[in-house]
């Protein structure tokens, strides 16, 4: 074999990669035009589309609700006169020589077989009982998709299908509109029959129908396209006057535009910086504010109503106690997050000396009871993740108290080097306060974004007569705990 040069083959390759003579003189002509041109070519064929589409579907609905409506009335006619006729059928699966004499009289006028060239009457099984061409009677053929859907109460509609067995028995060549009617039981109302009439004239209307269609569509897309283009061609001049002098202008622009699209996209991503870093604290201390000294004057102001209703002086000192101790404890809050927005107390405690904090000082405030099992791990958190932890089981267990009485109050964790969950659940038998799963409040609110601001998730779920269900949980990175891989620690 013969080894062409190189440059030949990359020469042969360039030729072949070049758009076909057509294509590029159809390309080169159309660049060349005048904007009016171009548009008339380039909307021309839009329109043009527009219109086959429109056409096609303003003939179908046209035609379709003529062709529904003209052939529920061709029904509803022949309807009315063969169906009394035919009530032997109830009963019989023939109908008797006097009813077919009958019907071949009534169906007789030279009108009605104009309009109606042909009759059959079809049992539920596919039999005909009766047509006006006897050597279909008692023959039994597979049912017609017609006969199906008139079996169950609806008119019909559909073309003939020239390849049944039926039609070519009478060597048809014409596509005739099949209609096809229900025919009931006078007594029970029970469909006994169905009348299948061919219309002739019908078929012809729609085929009018369509033309017409087709026809209006093309001529309010012509008058568009007139209209479109005599707009446009005004405007081509003056712009094809002033291009040349836009070009050049438009190339000394494009540099500084470019410049200035780069400077603000520079300041559009540092304000989104400086704003989300600006939400998150303002989120973050919101939250403090409200999972820390807000729960504490709460619980405070619960404790006043315990010392007004008070009966004994006892009662009354122990209340004001407790009240004194939330307003001390709301106060420290309110000096921690002045001073750093972390507790500091938490700080050098591990995940369960955390939540047994938190439980305990709940315990002694509301003098209640939390189920909670220690497992003895020493699991260290990151700090963000310590408060985040401690504000969960303070809000978790004041919501507990609250709507729940501080029945059934259960703490449950989980926490390993890869993965944290923690749950408050309560029996949930309310005191009548207002359902926190239709309205959660600030309190589910903030913690769910302290919570996923730190790429954790929070779930609510309270249900009638089985308490609230509180988890919260996070997706560790292998390492971030001071634990060994692949070893978890259930509470």
């Amino acid at each position: 074999m013969v080894e062409m040069p190189t440059a030949t083959v990359h020469a042969m390759e360039r030729i072949s990669q070049r758009p076909r003579p057509g294509v590029w003189s159809l390309l080169a002509w159309f660049r060349a035009q005048t904007l009016s041109m171009q548009f008339l070519a380039a909307s021309g064929v839009l329109i043009l589309f527009a219109t086959l589409v429109a056409g096609h579907l303003i003939s179908e609905i046209t035609t379709g609700s003529a062709v529904r409506n003209k052939a529920s009335a061709a029904a509803l006619f022949v309807q009315s006169m063969t169906e009394p006729i035919v009530q032997e059928l109830a009963t019989a699966k023939t109908l008797p020589p006097q009813d077919i004499a009958q019907l071949d009289n009534l169906l007789a006028d030279p009108a009605f077989r104009e309009r109606f060239p042909h009759l059959e009457i079809w049992t539920p099984n596919g039999t005909v009982a009766y047509s006006l061409s006897k050597e279909l009677i008692s023959r039994h053929f597979n049912p017609p998709l017609g006969l199906t859907q008139a079996l169950s109460g609806e008119v019909a509609v559909y073309h003939a299908d020239l390849t049944a067995p039926e039609h070519t028995l009478r060597n048809f060549h014409t596509r005739y509109l099949e209609i096809y009617s229900p025919l009931r039981d006078h007594s029970t109302g029970r469909i006994i029959a169905v009348a299948e009439i061919h219309e002739a004239v019908l078929a012809e209307e729609a085929a009018r129908l369509q033309w017409t269609s087709w026809g209006a569509v093309a001529l309010v897309s012509a008058f568009l396209m007139a209209c479109l283009f005599g707009i446009v061609q005004r405007g081509s001049r003056t712009i094809e006057l002033q291009r040349r002098h836009l070009i050049q202008r438009a190339e000394e622009a494009e540099a500084i535009s470019s410049e200035i699209s780069e400077l603000r996209n520079r300041a559009r991503v540092a304000s989104l910086e400086l704003a989300n870093l600006n939400e998150k604290f303002i989120r973050s201390i919101g939250a403090d504010l409200h999972d820390g000294p807000s729960q504490m004057l709460g619980f405070a102001m619960l404790q006043i109503e315990q010392v007004r209703t008070a009966r004994t002086a006892p009662r009354r000192k122990a209340a004001l106690a407790t009240l004194a101790d939330a307003l001390d404890s709301a106060l420290t809050e309110i000096r921690i997050i002045a001073k750093a927005l972390v507790l500091p107390e938490i700080e050098h405690l591990h995940a369960e000396a955390i939540l047994m904090r938190a439980i305990k000082l709940h315990e002694a405030r509301t003098r209640t009871i939390v189920e909670f099992k220690p497992a003895g791990t020493d699991i260290e958190l990151p700090a963000a993740i310590k408060t985040c932890l401690y504000r969960f089981i303070q809000e978790g267990l004041n919501n507990a108290y609250r709507h729940a009485d501080g029945n059934g109050q259960q703490v449950r964790c989980r926490i390993d080097t890869r993965k944290m969950e923690v749950s408050v659940h309560d029996s949930g038998r309310s005191r009548g306060t207002t359902d926190v799963t239709s309205n959660p409040g600030m309190g589910i609110h903030g913690l769910r974004q302290r919570i996923e601001s730190l790429g954790g998730r929070l779930s609510f779920e309270r249900r009638a007569g089985r308490g609230a269900h509180l988890k919260m949980s996070f997706d560790l990175e292998v390492g971030i705990l001071n634990g060994e891989s692949g070893i978890s620690h259930t509470c």
